[in-house]
């Protein structure tokens, strides 16, 4: 069965976890939302001021005028070509706000002028007819965020529009309303499809700009259009803002209204005055826009546990091994025809095993052909762990940096869990990237010699997944050669930009090494550094849902992109962000903005609800491909195996084009044991944001979420019979509730627990 309806079942399955006893088992309900059901709120929940800095100055026919901090908007009429105007007070220069752009601009047309005014957002909204479509522009700014614009255009068409359009903001003279040098310094475009960002500095408004479009507002446009909107937000020359043409809007039926615009322009006087305050101002930026976007509704979470055994049970498949010599190893995707290996797959799925059980106990024997084959993956000559294998049926002589750091933090990783062989192999590797990492300066290439150390290309994070592996290696034996070298690594972080990701699951790591220092050395500068592979790694999210297409079927929201360029939610890389960032809000909960901690929360939040569409038999029959294309070993898919597919894309697009890769088949077994965790004995609670302060008091304790107050998120306990001052439901074997970050909830523990 590959009906999305029969996940319902999947997600909510009974959980064997401590229990109380004769709780009442429910009939399961539908875990998501339908896909066109979505919440965002009103206005940004942390406010930036103590006092309110916006107003309504006009709001009539002819003259529109609100302020917002050290910013003026007004309507300037002919003689400024008929745009919305912002200023600073004391700069040259304007924006002008030209919705469609100036051969199609509806301003002049728009008379009716009403307003709204509340304690949290202020709006004016214009609309009229523009002859050949019904215009309603949509302006809110907010008291507590000054600096911060809402901009929504619906447009109802009677005919085709008479001209093109184009983008709506450009840099101009306020006097005369022409185009003018803005002097725009880019800090980062948008990825394709990731996070719809514009962010840079102006200094002909001595600001910095961050633009933000709500993709997600715009789906029954896209739908209907037709329209892919991986390069909206888009920057020509001095303007900026929907890359909606003409064409777009010609295929719109008439009478019906559409959105077709839906951003937020938030602006800060001044340049950002070093490298950590450009971060932690895109971050604080993107926290508080990231309240107002339109998300999915998440009224329960997948049941991991059920599809970890699934995964599991699939992995015997022998589709997912190869045999050489006179051993089993796994591929690096199903069905791959490849007589070789790769340690990534190994590691992956062993490291995901020993988590697994270490939580719920003896799942399978697969964990000991894959114990096996490790030490077949270890080169003497170069005196590391190595991706190529088995080592003596070929000699790798050249390396990809991640791969093979990848590596070494998951055996010591392994290491801390309790099992000595890999504690071994990671310190065995340790020599040889001490030596690496110095030859190369902590400045790691992308593709490099065993026997030089030197290669071309950059993996900019990768000083910050290195510091992470010397902090292993650190936990693993008490020496401070370790600590001292993982403080040398993490400096190199700095001086990259939004240049600095080049592995999203390795910048993940970067921002933990940052909070474990932080927490080994009671020095704050490292969480603020924290703030470089934090914004990275935040900028390639997918922060919308894409519902047009087949992606009406599954989720996209909070999926993350692999590296810069690549279009694709991918589960390996994503899942193991997920575990870093976990850790990450655990060490910095209360040392970050608040924005920044429900940024964090939401992506470990939705990160559970979106990668369970990687799994290929909960997708509705033809989303997924039967037979890729990316490689030509990898010619057929095997669609009913719970091995996860290694390309989620947008609705226009087929999934699944690269294949099932088993090297990502971890997933659902660290998801599983990760997420349900024992607080204290017996009490069991399940989130995608972690607990991060548990108090035993008598028989309660005494919880508090990572995240922020007013953002909340579903959990699930277990071994407890009440939540006081919450509602709660029976949910499989626990209770469900609703839980904000930052607040204490009271848990009444059960009499006695079963497994």
């Amino acid at each position: 069965m590959r009906a999305r309806h029969w996940l319902r079942w999947v997600l909510l399955g009974i959980m064997l976890l401590p229990t109380c006893r004769q709780v009442e088992i429910p009939t399961p309900t539908p875990p998501f939302i339908r896909s066109d059901n979505y919440e965002r709120r009103a206005a940004p929940t942390v406010r930036r001021t103590e006092t309110p800095s916006a107003t309504i100055e006009a709001a009539e026919a002819g003259n529109v005028h609100l302020t917002s901090g050290e910013y003026n908007l007004r309507f300037a009429g002919a003689a400024t070509h008929n745009a919305l105007l912002i200023q600073r007070a004391g700069t040259n220069g304007a924006l002008a706000l030209h919705p469609l752009g100036t051969e199609l601009n509806p301003l002049p047309t728009l008379s009716e002028v009403t307003s709204e005014a509340g304690d949290s957002v202020l709006a004016v909204i214009l609309s009229g007819s523009a002859g050949w479509a019904e215009v309603t522009l949509r302006l809110e700014v907010y008291p507590y965020q000054p600096g911060l614009l809402h901009t929504q255009l619906t447009v109802t068409l009677h005919d085709p529009p008479p001209a093109n359009s184009a983008l709506e903001w450009t840099f101009v003279d306020p006097a005369t309303g022409e185009e003018t040098k803005a002097s725009f310094t880019v800090y980062a475009d948008p990825a394709p499809l990731c996070a719809p960002v514009l962010y840079g500095y102006a200094r002909v408004l001595d600001s910095t700009l961050f633009y933000a479009v709500d993709r997600t507002a715009l789906n029954p446009f896209m739908q209907v259009a037709h329209y892919t909107p991986s390069a909206t937000p888009g920057r020509r020359g001095r303007s900026f803002g929907h890359t909606i043409d003409a064409a777009n809007l010609r295929v719109l039926p008439a009478g019906q209204p559409f959105v077709i615009y839906d951003s937020y322009l938030y602006l800060t006087p001044g340049e950002p005055d070093s490298e950590v305050e450009l971060f932690a101002r895109y971050l604080r930026h993107l926290g508080d826009v990231y309240d107002l976007l339109y998300q999915p509704v998440n009224n329960a979470l997948p049941n991991w546990r059920t599809l970890a055994e699934k995964t599991i049970a699939d992995l015997a498949d022998e589709r997912a091994w190869v045999e050489l010599g006179d051993k089993r190893y796994l591929r690096a995707y199903a069905g791959d025809t490849r007589q070789s290996a790769e340690l990534i797959s190994q590691l992956d799925v062993l490291e995901s095993m020993v988590r697994y059980e270490a939580r719920y106990g003896d799942a399978t024997a697969l964990d000991d052909d894959l114990w096996a084959t490790l030490p077949d993956f270890y080169d003497k000559d170069h005196g590391m762990l190595v991706n190529s294998g088995p080592v003596a049926l070929g000699y790798q002589t050249r390396g990809d940096t991640w791969y093979e750091l990848g590596h070494a933090v998951k055996t010591a990783e392994m290491g801390l869990i309790g099992h000595q062989q890999a504690a071994q192999l990671a310190l065995d590797s340790a020599a040889a990237w001490i030596d690496f990492a110095h030859t190369v300066d902590y400045q790691f290439p992308q593709f490099y010699n065993f026997d030089t150390w030197r290669g071309t290309g950059r993996e900019p994070d990768c000083a910050g997944g290195y510091a992470y592996y010397m902090l292993l290696l650190h936990d693993l034996t008490g020496n401070a050669l370790y600590l001292d070298e993982a403080r040398a690594a993490i400096e190199h972080l700095a001086g990259h930009g939004f240049r600095l990701a080049y592995e999203a699951h390795i910048t993940a790591q970067a921002a933990a090494a940052c909070a474990r220092l932080a927490n080994l050395t009671g020095n704050a500068k490292y969480i603020q550094l924290s703030f470089a592979p934090l914004a990275n790694l935040l900028h390639l999210t997918w922060l919308w849902e894409c519902d047009y297409g087949s992606a009406s079927s599954y989720r996209t929201f909070f999926g993350l992109s692999p590296m810069a360029r690549s279009t694709v939610i991918t589960p390996k890389e994503q899942y193991e962000a997920w575990l870093y960032l976990r850790e990450y809000l655990t060490l910095a909960h209360g040392q970050i903005d608040p924005a920044i901690e429900g940024l964090v929360a939401g992506f470990l939040e939705h990160t559970l609800t979106t990668l369970p569409y990687t799994l290929p038999p909960l997708l509705p029959t033809g989303v997924a491909t039967d037979h890729p294309t990316t490689y030509p070993s990898v010619a057929q898919n095997a669609l009913e195996l719970y091995i996860p597919l290694e390309d989620l894309r947008d609705g226009w697009s087929v999934a699944g084009v690269i294949g099932q890769e088993v090297y990502g088949a971890g997933m659902a077994l660290t998801l599983a044991a990760v997420a349900d965790q024992e607080v204290v004995p017996g009490v069991v609670v399940y989130s995608g944001p972690p607990v991060v302060e548990a108090i035993e008091d008598g028989d309660a304790v005494l919880i508090t979420f990572g995240g922020k107050v007013g953002q909340s998120t579903p959990v699930q306990v277990f071994g407890v019979a009440h939540v006081e001052g919450v509602e709660t439901q029976v949910c499989g074997a626990g209770l469900c509730f609703r839980a904000e970050g930052g607040i204490a909830y009271r848990l009444q523990r059960c009499g006695e627990t079963s497994v």
